[in-house]
């Protein structure tokens, strides 16, 4: 039905506007692509662009949203099987990757780690943790996708994970503590 904000056609309008927006992210920064430019991709005129979006930082927001609400981790799930799962998504999905690194532009990245199963009391030595570990699975995360995402995301989480408890540094630390860096 015309009208209808849910009709068909606005759906179609709406993921037609979405996918040029990530297929302009391939090559720009958000805060370069105008609406122009993305209703001439799109081939759609401004006024329906506005319809849907205030501008193209709230359809970015959209593109997000609908992102995290179709990614389901299931109940008890690992933390190791949820990473798998995030993975697996940006694997099948490579253009919703560069959402990630629009820097301080898009809350995708936080909003995936801000996920935790079991709350507990934080130390100071946890916040300190916790920001290491979300800043090194953001590089990490950045080289996969920039590199072309080569590794398969289950081999991908097996490296964070060797990573994260640090399976080939013990050697370094035991030198760094010995006072004999090499």
């Amino acid at each position: 039905m015309v009208g209808i904000r849910n009709n068909r056609r606005a759906k179609y309008t709406k993921k037609i506007i979405k996918e040029t927006v990530l297929s302009l992210l391939q090559t720009k920064t958000i805060d370069v692509i105008t609406v122009t430019e993305i209703c001439k991709e799109a081939d759609v005129n401004r006024t329906t662009f506005y319809r849907y979006y205030n501008d193209v930082y709230m359809c970015v927001d959209q593109i997000e949203k609908d992102f995290l609400d179709k990614l389901e981790v299931p109940e008890g799930s690992s933390l190791i099987d949820g990473l798998t799962i995030v993975l697996t998504a940006f694997y099948e999905n490579p253009q919703l990757s560069n959402l990630v690194f629009v820097e301080g532009k898009t809350e995708l990245l936080d909003k995936m780690l801000s996920y935790r199963p079991h709350p507990f009391k934080k130390t100071t030595l946890d916040a300190y943790q916790d920001t290491y570990i979300m800043l090194g699975f953001q590089g990490i995360l950045k080289r996969w996708v920039k590199g072309g995402m080569k590794e398969a995301p289950d081999k991908l989480t097996k490296i964070i994970v060797q990573i994260l408890f640090a399976d080939n540094l013990q050697d370094k630390r035991k030198q760094f503590e010995n006072g004999r860096i090499q």
